[in-house]
């Protein structure tokens, strides 16, 4: 298939298209997306750079900068932003380049909150548009991103905000960090999007089988990646520090002795908010936790799913028949030949 990278000067309007040789982009179910780009330095220079009078650095880093990744369709696979430009040199003369990015939602860590960010009792899938909503009205603060589908969680929570990284404050009350909270995405259109209870649906058309797994690996940490009592630590000072502890059920514990961690969040007071977080860990960390990589070519298409959908997977080698694991993580890349592979983190459901 042939892939489409397009360059645009946000503050101009000036549309590249660019010759690429890999590209490369990784996302994460609630906490954003990167990529990187490789190209020939000589042929940004002489191709794309030449006609307009301009050089690969300024190209890409005299203003703010869209990059995206189309289909043969024009669909639009990633969106985001550059973030970083590396040229190099080898001592035979060779040039390399390679551009960095991330995606609108990842951009936001290097949003603030305000002083005193208070919200009280409310439904946090309200919180991640009211922090975004509020900085895009700041001088030069807009970056275009709208509201998408919305949700209430029907919980209710209390944070309190100072000068906080905006994407770390919306991931932490999301199901990222929250049991029983939402899920939410910046989609490619720009909008903001909330899921609840989850994001994504069963692809059953979508079965992972030797027809379509180039490479697969299996993890199963054990130990010191089990957590069966956590103590959540959030706000305040000393003794009055806001704490609980969490803990599996007796038979669980027995299994594997008693294995303790903790973990904090000094944002909220909220004890069931601090129980919502520990009920997170717990659910990951308190058995074993079967991780799946898959490796798959582009027979499978990347448009019917995508990240939190559940697919189902076919590994007879693991003792895995026709099971059911959620995305939660997928790493694509593409070359100059317009190949495309996905490697997809998975969880257990």
């Amino acid at each position: 298939m042939i892939y489409t990278l397009i360059l645009k000067h946000i503050s101009t309007g000036d549309i590249f298209e660019l010759p690429y040789k890999i590209v490369n982009f990784v996302e994460e179910l609630n906490n954003g997306s990167q990529a990187t780009f490789e190209f020939d330095y000589t042929t940004i220079k002489e191709q794309v750079c030449g006609p307009y009078a301009t050089n690969p650095k300024d190209l890409f880093t005299a203003v703010l900068s869209e990059i995206s990744i189309k289909d043969a369709n024009n669909n639009v696979l990633w969106l985001g932003v550059v973030s970083e430009y590396n040229r190099s040199k080898d001592a035979s003369g060779n040039y390399s380049l390679q551009v960095a990015a991330m995606d609108y939602f990842s951009l936001l860590q290097k949003r603030r909150t305000g002083s005193d960010d208070i919200f009280s009792g409310v439904d946090p899938a309200t919180i991640p548009w009211s922090l975004i909503n509020t900085s895009q009205t700041k001088t030069h603060g807009d970056l275009g991103i709208t509201v998408g589908a919305t949700a209430t969680t029907g919980l209710s929570v209390t944070v309190e905000l100072k000068y906080a990284d905006i994407k770390k404050a919306i991931t932490d009350l999301s199901n990222y960090k929250v049991n029983g909270s939402f899920d939410f995405d910046i989609d490619t259109g720009k909008k903001l999007n909330i899921y609840y209870p989850t994001k994504g649906s069963l692809r059953a058309n979508v079965i992972f089988d030797d027809n379509n797994i180039l490479a697969h690996a299996v993890k199963i940490p054990v130990v010191l990646n089990i957590t069966n009592s956590v103590f959540v630590t959030g706000q305040g000072i000393n003794n009055d520090i806001a704490k609980v502890n969490r803990l599996a059920s007796d038979p669980i514990i027995a299994e594997y002795t008693l294995l303790e961690d903790v973990i904090s969040d000094n944002q909220t007071a909220d004890t069931s908010t601090l129980n919502a977080e520990g009920d997170r860990k717990l659910a990951l960390e308190q058995l074993p936790l079967y991780l799946i990589t898959l490796k798959h070519d582009e027979d499978v298409d990347l448009t019917t799913y995508g990240l939190g959908d559940t697919v189902v997977v076919n590994i007879p080698d693991e003792q895995i028949s026709y099971a059911q694991y959620r995305v939660k993580k997928r790493t694509v890349d593409i070359d100059e030949a317009g190949t495309m592979v996905a490697t997809l983190d998975l969880l257990t459901i």
